[in-house]
C-alpha cells in the first residue's frame, strides 16, 4: 500500500500550538508503528493513571499512535481531525476505567483490545482475559 500527499504544514502548525489535558504532549513524526505500518504519525503522549494500578497516582505515560491521513486538508479540517484524535484517546481511557465490582474481582466489560490486528479505540465487549493483557506488539502482560 502506498499513499502520497503534500507535507501538511497546517497540521504541523496546529500540533505545535495544541493544548489539551495537563501533561499531554503532541508531536508529528514519520515512524515505524510496527506490524508493517509506517508513515506520518500523530503521537499523543498522555499522562494519567494506570487504570489497573490507580494507587500509583498520575505517573503513567502512554504514547498513542494516530495515523495521519494522506490528505490535503485546510486548517478547519485538520483542527477537527486533531479534536477527533483526542476524543478517541479519551474514549480509550474511558473503556479502561469503566469497571464493575464482582464478588472477588473487578471486570472491565469494554477494556480495549491492544493486540495485533485490533483497533484499541473501538468500543466492544471483551473477548478474553488475554485480549485485555496483550500489547500492540503481541506480548501478553502478566497483569
Amino acid at each position: 500500500m502506498r499513499q502520497i500527499a503534500p507535507r501538511p504544514d497546517s497540521l504541523y502548525d496546529l500540533v505545535e500550538r495544541l493544548i489539551y489535558r495537563p501533561g499531554w504532549r503532541f508531536s508529528l513524526t514519520d515512524i515505524d508503528r510496527g506490524q508493517g505500518s509506517e508513515g506520518l504519525t500523530l503521537i499523543i503522549t498522555t499522562l494519567g493513571y494506570n487504570s489497573y494500578h490507580v494507587d500509583d497516582g498520575e505517573s503513567y505515560r502512554v504514547n498513542h499512535y494516530m495515523i495521519v491521513p494522506a490528505a490535503s486538508y485546510d486548517d478547519r479540517s485538520w483542527l477537527r481531525w486533531l479534536f477527533e484524535q483526542c476524543a478517541l484517546v479519551d474514549r480509550h481511557e474511558a473503556m479502561e476505567f469503566f469497571a464493575l465490582k464482582t464478588d472477588d474481582d473487578v471486570t472491565r466489560p469494554y477494556a480495549p483490545s491492544h493486540g495485533p490486528g485490533n483497533d484499541p479505540y473501538l468500543v466492544r465487549e471483551v473477548g478474553t482475559d488475554v485480549d485485555q493483557r496483550t500489547s500492540f506488539r503481541g506480548e501478553v502482560n502478566q497483569s
